[in-house]
């Protein structure tokens, strides 16, 4: 009976670290450096960019493969129908304002603001006002924004009236 339990435990410690996973990146992976808030809006200001210039090579870099956009009536879209949309869409011009930033550990952070933008979709020009919310993850050796939110705040209020 001695021998067979010694057998399974031994076969234990050899199979089971093949299926034991961690959530968190693996230590022989390289944090990055510390994000900072000049980091995050400068990294959320690419994003804009990149889909104002409809440079979809750079806005797949930016976003996760499982990325979520949620709208201010609850409304839910992948990464798929959003690069599918923003050629669609002409931002004519954009602020943000009210910066803040979480950090949530080396490999993700929150980053929330409020948004004013003019865009020009289906030959009609539609003025947005919202609160923001990105979560960035690091993740395969990149930032990646994860998950992006509309409403909230004083701006998304005034819009909604």
């Amino acid at each position: 009976m001695n021998k067979s339990l010694c057998t399974v435990l031994s076969i234990c410690s050899v199979v089971f670290p093949f299926f034991a996973q961690d959530s968190a990146p693996s230590k022989a992976t390289t944090a990055p450096a510390p994000i900072t808030q000049a980091d995050a809006i400068a990294r959320e200001k690419q994003l804009f960019e990149a889909d104002q210039k409809h440079d979809m090579e750079k806005v797949n870099s930016l976003i996760a493969d499982d990325f979520v956009d949620i709208a201010r009536d609850g409304g839910i879209i992948g990464k798929q129908a959003l690069v599918k949309e923003i050629p669609t869409i002409t931002l004519l011009n954009y602020s943000q304002t009210n910066w803040d930033f979480d950090s949530m550990g080396s490999y993700a952070y929150s980053i929330s603001y409020d948004s004013d933008a003019t865009m020009l979709q289906d030959n009609k020009q539609i003025h947005s006002q919202n609160h923001l919310n990105s979560v960035w993850i690091y993740r395969d050796g990149r930032w990646q924004v994860l998950l992006h939110s509309r409403g909230g705040g004083e701006k998304g209020q005034a819009a909604k009236q």
